[in-house]
């Protein structure tokens, strides 16, 4: 594809580890139109985005979200969010000892979420997007469920047992044919499990291992007042899928450049880079602070 070509599908996405930006500013737009931009036609290697920083500081303090396994740490991680953050002019309102100076300039609380873990679709999510609530959604919708000793979100972008589910949809269609609930309801179809499984390396829209570091921004203010129900006011995640024998500090500078414009953006369709922006430069230099850690 040339670049900015869009790829209707993100089966459409092939090459050797892209990386990938999805984000929403859920505050700025409404949650049709982040839907809408979202779930638009994928675009790979668009043309450069022009970097634009905030008109006027905002400053933050990091929280830690969902942690899966990587050779980084929280706090290395958080060094690198740092720097990369700052290029938008989001700035750390911690110091290098993690102490705030200057409480009443705080902002935002960005909650980290990185490390290696099985996936699907690395795109923002698009609704009920509350503190409480994690990468993967809680069920709000009974037709999301499974049942398997309980009860468990089927979410499109986290994945699971790609055979397994695409056999089931297939059988609780044929199923609505005959009477069933699924075909004579309009109900969607229930997969059958949530077991994890790699099927295919080189395509997107298949459960494999990602790098992935996704951002989340809640106000500072409605965080202390209503806590667990306070409303995201964007998120930002960035992926790439694990080549064999590649550490998550191996790409992370790259995944962080490459997300660079992105930051508190709504993105028009997963944007993807395959290009020399997305190659990975073993030992690139970063500026690793000591932690950025949120006042006691």
């Amino acid at each position: 594809m040339t670049p900015g070509a869009s790829a209707q599908s993100t089966s459409d996405i092939k090459g050797f580890a892209p990386v990938s930006v999805s984000s929403a500013n859920y505050q700025e737009n409404s949650w049709e139109v982040v839907s809408q931009s979202v779930h638009a036609a994928n675009s790979l290697n668009p043309p450069p985005r022009e970097l634009k920083p905030l008109t006027a500081p905002k400053y933050f303090i990091f929280l830690q979200g969902e942690i899966f396994p990587a050779d980084l740490n929280y706090e290395q991680v958080c060094g690198f969010l740092t720097s990369a953050l700052a290029k938008k002019n989001y700035l750390n309102a911690a110091d290098s000892k993690g102490v705030v100076r200057e409480p009443t300039k705080v902002s935002l609380m960005l909650r980290v979420n990185f490390g290696v873990s099985l996936w699907r679709l690395p795109t923002v999510r698009t609704e009920h997007i509350t503190w409480d609530e994690g990468l993967v959604g809680k069920p709000h919708d009974s037709r999301s469920l499974t049942h398997l000793g309980g009860d468990i979100v089927w979410n499109n972008r986290a994945g699971g047992n790609d055979d397994a589910l695409d056999a089931g949809a297939k059988n609780e269609s044929a199923k609505g044919l005959f009477g069933g609930s699924a075909g004579s309801s309009g109900g969607a179809p229930t997969p059958p499990s949530f077991t994890y499984a790699d099927s295919s390396p080189t395509t997107y829209e298949s459960t494999r291992e990602f790098n992935l570091i996704v951002v989340d921004a809640f106000d500072y203010a409605e965080l202390k007042s209503k806590g667990k129900l306070a409303k995201a006011l964007w998120t930002t995640f960035v992926a790439a899928p694990v080549e064999r024998g590649q550490k998550f500090s191996d790409v992370l500078s790259t995944m962080l450049r490459s997300a660079a414009p992105y930051w508190g953006e709504t993105t028009t369709g997963l944007q993807v880079f395959n290009d020399a922006r997305a190659e990975v430069h073993i030992g690139e230099a970063v500026e690793v602070k000591e932690p950025p850690t949120a006042p006691k």
